[in-house]
């Protein structure tokens, strides 16, 4: 028991110290609803339902009639279509339609032309090194008696 005292004590006092530190606000924009009240730094994401309008039918596939006599019409969602707008003026879209592949483009922006670097100026050119002497021969060792050469 004593043991986890000595454990638990400083436990629960780290966690209380660092707990509301953790539930402070960071000061993120982010919602749920996609509105963003500061200037965005990154990606702008957008997305969108596809829809359709079909005739309501019943269980025998004939169509529903209104009280005038006119065929109802249902919105159906059908899909959806993701853009991704980069920083850098790339835009990406996702569309995908229910029962088929989806479908990614890509669109690249048009890129601004640098301003063209200065020339770079011209070095002096090195002086040439002077030639070296020649290096003399090394004279030939003298036969060692008592060595197999």
């Amino acid at each position: 028991m004593r043991k986890l005292t000595l454990v638990a004590l400083p436990t629960a006092l780290t966690l209380a110290a660092f707990n509301p530190a953790l539930a402070q606000d960071d000061g993120s924009t982010d919602t749920d609803a996609g509105t963003d009240t500061a200037e965005p730094t990154g990606a702008v994401v957008t997305r969108e339902a596809l829809t359709e309008e079909r005739e309501v039918v019943d269980d025998e596939g004939n169509p529903v009639l209104d009280a005038d006599g006119n065929p109802t019409f249902e919105t159906v969602e059908t899909g959806w279509v993701q853009t991704v707008e980069t920083p850098s003026g790339n835009t990406h879209t996702i569309t995908k339609v229910e029962g088929e592949r989806a479908v990614v483009t890509h669109e690249k922006a048009e890129r601004v032309a640098r301003a063209e670097r200065p020339a770079k100026a011209d070095r002096p050119d090195k002086p040439e090194r002077p030639e070296k002497p020649e290096k003399p021969e090394k004279p030939e060792r003298p036969d060692r008696p008592g060595r197999g050469g």
